[in-house]
């Protein structure tokens, strides 16, 4: 799964940077990644002045986009921390490297696995980053296990966020005329525990899994993480997700990691068990004492546990405090 990493934004994410080795990906079956036409100066293009030198949008991305371009481009980023002006010309259902451990393309899963539901939560994100979210979840999970997309609004003020996103939901209900699709809409804005809370509410699938907007899934992003609760109702899962760059929009691999946190509370990444390492499997699920950002639980269970401490308003705070409650039951359950 790939999600973006917003910069310099404080809405609702703070995510620890890690450094990752070089990754040689397998032979894509896909079309390839879209390229971006502003990237190569052809011999009889004049090049545009550079507006912005010190923006940190323009510093590998852009170099040959107009004055015009630049200034809309910049106007964009500075209101949503990321590239808007290039999301809005990628293709929604455009294709992704695949970052996997060769060894999960080995893998299979069972056929009778338990339904999913997909929370979204979003306040004021650029209409294009949702509408890719969606089409990327619709496309890439089986339509069998697929039961609903829930779009939580925290009582966003854009308004293209209203008539224009509600055109594109009614197209994809046309389409896909077994899959609900669930507006929740917030008529003031709660923050992300509450968000994620409400979606829960508004689920009916056997598994939740809540992510945030600004996120594109892999072929079989799915299956790995039903199996794992099919096998166990009280396991909470969370993928391993890598970062969409802010600025181009490539993906930058990340390794698996553990998803802990610190004294002060914030969400970081570490090492699993040395038993993990020792088993040489990067394709193995590990066990980690928190999640970060994206929870794929079993419904009902999630339900049991007390669902999520909506009184957390700082981002990482209700992931911590659901990481410790649910290690406490798995401690208490082994006894």
């Amino acid at each position: 799964m790939q999600k973006i990493l917003e910069k310099d934004i404080l809405r609702w994410r703070k995510a620890a940077e890690i450094k990752q080795p070089t990754v040689t990906q397998p032979e894509q079956k896909e079309k390839p990644e879209t390229k971006i036409p502003d990237q190569k100066e052809t011999p009889q293009e004049k090049k545009s002045k550079k507006l912005f030198p010190k923006s940190a949008l323009f510093v590998k991305w852009g170099e040959n986009l107009s004055e015009d371009d630049q200034r809309e481009a910049q106007g964009l980023f500075e209101k949503y921390g990321y590239n808007v002006f290039l999301s809005d010309r990628l293709p929604l259902d455009r294709a992704l490297p695949d970052t996997r451990d060769p060894r999960c393309l080995k893998k299979s899963y069972p056929e009778d696995l338990p339904s999913i539901g997909v929370v979204l939560i979003y306040l004021n994100e650029a209409l294009s980053i949702i509408k890719r979210a969606m089409r990327s979840i619709i496309d890439r999970t089986p339509k069998h296990l697929l039961k609903e997309i829930i779009l939580v609004d925290d009582n966003s003020s854009e308004e293209n966020l209203k008539g224009d996103l509600d055109m594109y939901v009614k197209s994809l209900e046309q389409e896909n005329p077994s899959l609900a699709i669930i507006r929740v809409r917030h008529n003031e804005s709660y923050g992300l525990s509450h968000a994620r809370a409400s979606g829960w509410r508004a689920a009916t699938a056997d598994v939740v899994a809540i992510l945030d907007a600004h996120i594109e899934v892999h072929e079989l992003w799915a299956e790995p993480l039903l199996t794992q609760i099919k096998a166990d109702r009280t396991v909470v899962t969370s993928p391993v997700f890598d970062n969409v760059m802010f600025d181009d929009f490539n993906v930058i691999p990340y390794d698996p990691f553990a998803q802990a946190f610190d004294w002060a509370l914030w969400c970081m990444y570490e090492g699993f068990s040395d038993e993990y390492y020792k088993l040489n499997d990067g394709s193995l699920p590990g066990k980690s004492p928190s999640v970060m950002g994206i929870i794929v639980a079993e419904r009902k269970y999630l339900g049991e546990i007390g669902l999520l401490d909506e009184g957390m308003q700082v981002y990482g705070g209700e992931n911590v405090e659901l990481g410790i409650r649910v290690s406490k039951l798995h401690l208490s359950n082994s006894r």
